[in-house]
């Protein structure tokens, strides 16, 4: 069964997790996950009509649901910038983003999975570049109906430079305690 409380991050595991994805050693802090009312979620990650790269993945197994990380671009490209170097194509900067994606989402399957017992398995990321509201939007027309839905709040400082972004964790209510 799976709690309807957040499991914790282990920040440490992610931290060099990041750090060996980016080849630069990675400073993380990261908020405790938050528990928010669907009707708070458009506004998280910024105005709803900013521009925003969005990593999008959908979880089986003993957790069911969607996990959704969503950077401001320049963050995205100071990702693409450090796994890749600098110039790439947009479209290098958005793989380079889901394979970040992937690790944030397949660390926080884990512990969930740690915490309960049993195997969550994230799907292949996809990515968009869109304004924030509409990728949230989007997203929640997909939740099963009333989700349950947390924030993580992530901040790194790599080679200099302050990257963000906000970790959706959007829990279908089937697959809730």
């Amino acid at each position: 069964m799976i709690p309807k409380e957040p499991v914790e991050h282990d920040p440490t595991g992610l931290q060099d997790a990041l750090s060996e994805l980016l080849g630069v050693h990675v400073d993380l802090q990261e908020s405790a996950p938050q528990r928010y009312a669907l009707r708070d979620i458009p506004n998280l990650a910024g105005p709803a009509d900013s521009s925003a790269v969005a990593v999008y993945l959908r979880a089986a197994g003993v957790f069911q649901g969607q996990i959704l990380l969503i950077l401001p671009p320049q963050s995205a490209r100071r990702i693409g910038d450090l796994m890749l170097g600098p110039g790439k194509s947009s479209e290098h900067v958005l793989d380079a983003c889901r394979e970040l994606g992937n690790i944030v989402a397949s660390r926080y399957l884990s512990r969930m999975a740690d915490a309960i017992g049993g195997r969550a398995i994230p799907s292949t990321p996809l990515s968009t570049v869109d304004m924030a509201g509409a990728v949230i939007s989007s997203v929640l027309q997909r939740a099963s109906h009333d989700p349950v839905v947390h924030a993580i709040e992530l901040r790194m400082q790599a080679a200099g430079d302050a990257i963000r972004g906000t970790v959706l964790v959007l829990q279908d209510q089937t697959s809730e305690a």
